[in-house]
């Protein structure tokens, strides 16, 4: 009798003691790359006040972890990439990276609840202590699969069909507003390409020189140590324009070879720059559907920066040869000397070219001619 008493109050504990679970217990192993990324965002995290009791990486576990209804857990309880469902008790804090918070009816935390790059959400529950939901600053997030497949091109197209339209915008306010100095460069790219080339790749190579040299003059005086940081944003600006100016003149040059001469200057501009935008985005078109081919991608790259570069390098050569489209560029053309006519004869005033007069006709004594 006593053993049947005896075995019955042990059974009872063991059936009590059961609702007292260590939530650290059937823990999966967390892979090198998951582990160093949480193990980062802790130590990023404890560098604030919110992050500083949080607990030693060993104490995480991986993925969702649930606290069942009418079970007590003794804290703390943290997971990493992965939610927190708190339905029973836990007497401590909670924390999570990568993950949410959500105390269900019936669910309570004594302590706080703290969720790094996640939030804290109360679902008839209770939390005892504080709540808060941070994202630490250097905190990575793991495991965020690469774009692969169609995924891939979709996103490599949108990109490129963005710059396309950027292009296209900013080139069209250029001819709106600035279309005559615009016309000065592509005469200057087109007149003179072999030059204008060589010009821009020396300005690249001279500009971060130019810039040094501009400040070590302005420092030479007080006021001019004052002038140094607006002389340089005024600087980086001016190219900037001018780049930009550049290559709407490449682009207009290159679509020029398939646009026609109509008697609308403006529209032709338009054409020309729409055509020229198309062409030298090509490669790059190229590259974006060859991204799943890591040669093909390479090699299509290559080809689109050298064309993209050549194009800007001489359209800046040009740029700065018409010195930003403010002033023509000139070409002298050979002429050919014309034979004067039969009946012209020089003058001996400057050897200008005048008729000669027609001799009369002798007649005769009576007025009629012989």
């Amino acid at each position: 009798m006593r053993r049947t008493l005896f075995a019955s109050i042990a059974t009872l504990v063991a059936i009590g003691g059961a609702h007292r679970v260590d939530a650290q217990q059937a823990a999966p192993a967390l892979s090198p790359a998951a582990r160093d990324s949480v193990a980062q965002t802790l130590d990023s995290a404890r560098a604030t006040s919110a992050g500083r009791s949080l607990p030693a990486i060993d104490r995480f576990t991986w993925g969702d972890l649930t606290i069942p209804a009418g079970t007590t857990v003794d804290g703390p309880v943290a997971a990493a990439h992965g939610n927190v469902h708190v339905r029973g008790l836990v007497t401590g804090d909670v924390y999570t990276v990568g993950g949410d918070i959500v105390v269900h009816g019936g669910g309570e935390v004594t302590g706080s609840a703290l969720a790094l790059q996640g939030k804290v959400v109360i679902d008839g529950g209770r939390v005892g202590g504080e709540m808060k939901a941070a994202t630490p600053v250097g905190g990575a997030k793991a495991d965020t699969p690469a774009l692969t497949g169609s995924a891939a091109v979709r996103h490599s197209l949108t990109i490129t069909a963005g710059w396309f339209v950027v292009v296209l915008l900013v080139g069209l306010g250029v001819i709106v507003f600035s279309g005559a100095q615009l016309e000065s460069v592509v005469q200057a790219l087109e007149n003179r390409f072999t030059t204008a080339l060589f010009v821009g790749f020396a300005a690249q190579v001279g500009a971060a020189p130019l810039l040094a040299l501009l400040c070590v003059g302005l420092a030479l005086t007080v006021v001019g140590i004052l002038l140094i940081p607006f002389a340089i944003v005024a600087y980086i600006l001016g190219v900037a324009g001018v780049v930009t100016l550049g290559g709407l003149a490449a682009a207009s040059v290159a679509g020029h070879a398939v646009v026609r001469e109509g008697p609308n200057v403006r529209a032709r501009a338009v054409r020309s720059l729409m055509a020229g935008t198309v062409l030298l985005v090509l490669p790059w078109l190229a590259s974006a559907l060859l991204v799943n081919s890591p040669w093909g991608l390479m090699l299509a790259r290559l080809v689109a920066i050298a064309v993209t570069w050549v194009a800007a390098s001489a359209g800046l050569g040009a740029a700065l040869m018409a010195r930003g489209g403010v002033r023509r560029v000139h070409v002298a053309v050979g002429s050919a000397e014309v034979a004067p006519a039969g009946w012209q004869t020089p003058t001996p005033i400057g050897g200008i070219v005048a008729a000669r007069r027609p001799s009369a006709t002798p007649s005769s004594p009576t007025g009629t001619p012989r």
